[in-house]
């Protein structure tokens, strides 16, 4: 919403910022003042300015008054054509409250078992030696979770009682916890073939490659996960589980 000075049709963000600028400001202060200028557009209603921009603006929401002799207010045409258009702007409206309600009622309880069933059904070892748990769990609530604000990563979902709840944090905890065992079983495998190839490049001599240099980044970055996973479904937040947790809603709400 704007505020327009009436005198020098210069626009503010807020009412406060108007009043001071038509105190204080000496370009509107000589406009009204300089000769006693009258306003030379005027409304039908009775109020007048010194622009026919301002005029022309005001027209678009002015509702004039009813004189002696002339037909009552719900029969003038230009009020009518205001009623008309202000019932088009509410009936157009988006009704955003009662459209979540009823998303909501429709949402399916998210389980644990569900959770446990569709997260290692979407689990590979791929997926776990890249770091993309976060996108299993994407797959797992894709259709169970309603954003109910994309901007600060707030959702909804119905928990297990079927209660609609808005725990972001409690939810990713489960899908953690029911991916946990299957994850670390992934995790050792990737683990072990890494350890084999890294004693490969020990016994060759090339313990200076680029590529061994990344065999033992991807083998810390694969147990720093597992250590971030069970902090968090222990209730544990430290800076790694913090920013998987972040991480997940995140891309959960995308």
């Amino acid at each position: 919403m704007t505020f327009i000075c009436e005198y020098c049709d210069n626009t503010f963000v807020s009412k406060r910022s108007l009043t001071n600028h038509i105190r204080n400001a000496k370009y509107c202060l000589s406009i009204r003042e300089k000769n006693d200028i009258k306003s030379n557009y005027v409304c039908e209603c009775g109020k007048s300015y010194l622009w026919s921009s301002c005029l022309s603006r005001h027209k678009k929401t002015c509702i004039p008054q009813v004189k002696s002799g002339e037909s009552p207010i719900y029969e003038n045409e230009q009020f009518l054509q205001f009623i008309e258009k202000m019932f088009e702007m509410a009936t157009n409206r988006p009704t955003t409250s009662n459209t979540t309600i009823n998303n909501t009622i429709n949402l399916q309880p998210i389980t644990y078992q569900y959770i446990e069933t569709e997260g290692n059904k979407h689990l590979t070892e791929q997926i776990v030696m890249e770091g993309r748990q976060p996108e299993v769990a994407l797959k797992v609530f894709d259709g169970h979770i309603q954003i109910a604000d994309k901007a600060r990563k707030k959702i909804r979902y119905k928990d297990e009682e079927g209660n609609v709840s808005t725990n972001s944090r409690k939810l990713v905890q489960e899908f953690y916890r029911a991916i946990q065992t299957k994850n670390k079983e992934l995790s050792d495998v990737s683990y072990e073939k890494i350890r084999d190839t890294v004693n490969e490049f020990i016994a060759q001599g090339r313990v200076g490659d680029d590529d061994f240099t990344k065999l033992l980044t991807s083998g810390t970055e694969l147990q720093d996960r597992l250590i971030a996973i069970k902090n968090l479904t222990d209730g544990i937040i430290d800076d790694s589980s913090a920013k998987l947790l972040e991480e997940t809603i995140k891309v959960i709400t995308s």
